[in-house]
């Protein structure tokens, strides 16, 4: 007997659209606990205006639109990239030498590095024989992840002071400087009720920016995205596969 009732659970994957539809290589987004479609219409009704009651007498079907909401659990690069509409940045481990601090740094100032995950460092000052400044003294590091030193006493060195360490590697992430993402959206599935699977698919998904990012929260936090399914005229050229996506549901591999 086939189950009514549903409760779905899945894996969603995000990815290149080939042509005809197809998806390229795809990318597990992690967990995400929320992946809802929204459908809707935009239509015209005219309204006779015989009777005396102005009753409905036509429908005009103008549009139609499909809204995906997801809910991101996990803020690595790649999802971190969809909202901020970024590329990202692979930096290898390595080191900097003879970086150039601000100038007029009095005791108290707290300055960045340009690379975090710093271990081995040394700051020397702009002498002609430089000196080297002593950790405790002179300064101190407040955040080796974040690159963050602050100064104790500079008074007896020649500024600008300088810096050289070694950094660790990391993926960065810029704001606005790429194209709003096209996706291909594939959820793997199933329906906890019975364990039967239900597999989704939108061939092409556009993403909006993030509303919000929680960089500061008491609990938990996550990535909220939205977009919208745009019609695929290569895919509708199947008429099995429609133009916007499809909901499969098939019977378990024994």
């Amino acid at each position: 007997m086939e189950t009514k009732d549903f409760s779905f659970q899945g894996k969603v994957y995000l990815g290149t659209r080939l042509a005809g539809g197809k998806p390229g290589v795809l990318r597990w987004v992690g967990d995400s606990p929320k992946c809802e479609v929204a459908l809707s219409t935009e239509s015209e009704t005219r309204r006779e205006s015989y009777s005396g009651k102005r009753l409905p007498s036509a429908r005009l079907q103008k549009g139609s639109d499909a809204k995906v909401s997801m809910t991101l659990n996990w803020a690595n690069a790649d999802n971190l990239a969809l909202g901020l509409y970024g590329k990202i940045i692979t930096v290898a481990g390595g080191s900097v030498t003879a970086e150039v601090l601000p100038t007029g740094l009095v005791a108290g100032d707290v300055i960045a590095l340009d690379r975090g995950g710093v271990s081995t460092l040394v700051i020397t000052d702009s002498t002609a024989s430089p000196v080297t400044a002593t950790e405790g003294t002179h300064y101190a590091l407040e955040s080796a992840n974040g690159g963050i030193v602050r100064i104790i006493d500079p008074a007896s060195l020649v500024q600008p002071l300088k810096a050289a360490y070694q950094h660790t590697a990391s993926r960065d992430v810029s704001m606005f400087t790429g194209k709003p993402p096209e996706r291909y959206l594939l959820l793997d599935g199933i329906n906890t009720l019975d364990n039967s699977p239900v597999k989704m698919r939108l061939y092409r998904l556009q993403f909006d920016p993030f509303s919000s990012i929680p960089l500061i929260n008491e609990g938990f936090g996550t990535l909220e995205l939205e977009g919208a399914a745009l019609y695929d005229d290569e895919a509708a050229l199947d008429d099995d596969f429609g133009g916007f996506g499809k909901i499969e549901q098939s019977t378990a591999v024994a």
